[in-house]
């Protein structure tokens, strides 16, 4: 299985990851990761592609109404 480090592990979608971008800096440096959200990455997917942020507001939205 090809990993695209482009693409989120989690939703497959775009992840706008800056280091692919070729940018200074990734939008995700500024971004708090809580470590559930490691969980929902299949292992061989896990730490070889940037989760998106849509994902990240998703889990945080999911969080906060528990």
């Amino acid at each position: 299985m090809e990993i695209n480090p482009k693409k989120c592990p989690i939703c497959g979608q775009d992840n706008q990851c800056g280091n692919e971008l070729r940018e200074s800096t990734c939008w995700c440096s500024t971004e708090a990761f809580p470590q559930e959200i490691f969980d929902l990455i299949p292992e061989e997917k896990l730490r070889k592609a940037c989760i998106c942020k849509d994902c990240l507001e998703k889990f945080a939205k999911q969080i906060s109404i528990q």
